[in-house]
């Protein structure tokens, strides 16, 4: 088989790395669909192991000890609006981190979840990651140029726990692919449709 013509025949389909969604649920109603959320990544995995031999003269194998969640962290960049509406929404998560006397408070009282959707190019659903015991620990600056004139953005690290992954479009044999490829284009074009009517 021509390696070209297969790549043509596919690569039009292929996921691209500007089709994403982010979902933010804070503690005490904080929430944000990251509508202006420009960069972030989904977080890898790795498992760490230790070398380990039963006798003095056998050859070492490695054991695992530990599960490593991409560090435990991960960086965002979210453009503003007139209104701040991130920043603050940030800046409002960080303070139920610590009290005013600067003493840090329960786990359970900051800690929230967040959702990164790889999308495909028909803008649906293909792979996610759902993070766990998420919250701010630190917030970017801003930077002001009087020679400049671009939009104004600002940095988030977000730091969680453990993530776990769901696929949305798994294959499952001829007929199934076929359903879920059927399936995936009657949705596009029914939120295609809202979208035209909501946006004209």
């Amino acid at each position: 088989m021509n390696i070209n013509r297969f790549m043509g025949a596919h690569i039009d389909g292929m996921p691209r790395n500007n089709k994403f969604e982010v979902e933010i649920h804070g503690p005490q109603g904080i929430n944000s669909r990251g509508i202006r959320c420009t960069t972030i990544s989904m977080p890898g995995r790795q498992v760490t192991s230790s070398e380990f031999s039963e006798y003095g003269g056998a050859p070492m194998y490695k054991y695992p000890n530990r599960v490593d969640y991409a560090g435990g962290k991960l960086d965002m960049t979210w453009m503003l609006d007139h209104t701040f509406e991130d920043r603050q929404k940030m800046e409002l998560w960080q303070s139920y981190i610590y009290d005013e006397s600067y003493a840090m408070n329960y786990p359970e009282t900051y800690e929230g979840t967040m959702k990164i959707t790889q999308l495909g190019q028909d803008n649906l659903p293909i792979y996610s990651v759902e993070l766990f015991n998420c919250f701010p620990d630190s917030i970017g600056d801003i930077s002001l140029d009087a020679a400049g004139g671009e939009l104004q953005k600002f940095t988030v690290s977000m730091a969680f726990r453990s993530w776990v992954s769901s696929y949305e479009n798994t294959p499952s044999g001829l007929l199934g692919g076929l359903f879920n490829k059927y399936s995936r284009k009657l949705k596009s074009k029914v939120n295609t449709k809202i979208e035209n009517k909501l946006f004209g």
